[in-house]
């Protein structure tokens, strides 16, 4: 059985999550920000950039309540840990790229408004589980991942714990689903 829809149990937290995704992930299958939305959707908005004729407004974005976060590594990014969360109390904003890495970066550097929030990163060690597309790092994660990781210690760990547990099922269901389409594509001899 491929279906993991049941799995996908919608839950609310406080924290606000903005997904700034490119108009070009919206069409892959492969996406994972879509599972956000889908397991917390009284928290997660979508804005869409690289739209022809539509231009993005990060405003849109940077307006929505809470502590603005933007989840990115770059050389000023605080790491996502215990003192982090003392010294910088919430209500949070997580604000998170989808995109491939060049994509997520260009958010960062050219959207007036949000190149001047503060840059957060994940707490050192993590190893991404997403099989379905090539990471040229270990480190890096899907952006299901990202979120998960980042809530679990702006929320507590038995977010990420629920979050990763569907997200287990759901690589573990295409993989299967993938492996078997294929087995049943070889050719009898």
């Amino acid at each position: 059985m491929y279906c993991f829809c049941s799995h996908l149990t919608p839950f609310d937290i406080e924290t606000r999550i903005s997904l700034i995704v490119h108009i070009r992930e919206m069409k892959l299958t492969s996406n994972t920000a879509q599972f956000i939305q889908q397991m917390l959707p009284n928290n997660t908005h979508f804005d869409i950039r690289g739209q022809l004729n539509a231009v993005f407004d990060p405003k849109v974005v940077t307006e929505r309540p809470g502590r603005a976060l933007f989840l990115y590594p770059d050389e000023k990014a605080q790491e996502l840990n215990d003192a982090f969360k003392i010294n910088n109390p919430g209500p949070y904003h997580l604000i998170i790229p989808d995109g491939n890495w060049t994509q997520a970066r260009k958010v960062h550097l050219r959207e007036e408004g949000i190149k001047d929030l503060p840059t957060v990163k994940l707490p050192a060690g993590i190893i991404g589980e997403y099989q379905l597309r090539k990471a040229p790092q270990p480190s890096y994660v899907s952006t299901f991942e990202a979120c998960a990781h980042a809530l679990g210690v702006l929320e507590g760990p038995e977010v990420r714990d629920r979050m990763m547990k569907f997200f287990r099922v759901f690589v573990k269901s295409v993989m299967h689903s993938r492996n078997r389409f294929h087995d049943e594509l070889e050719l009898e001899e």
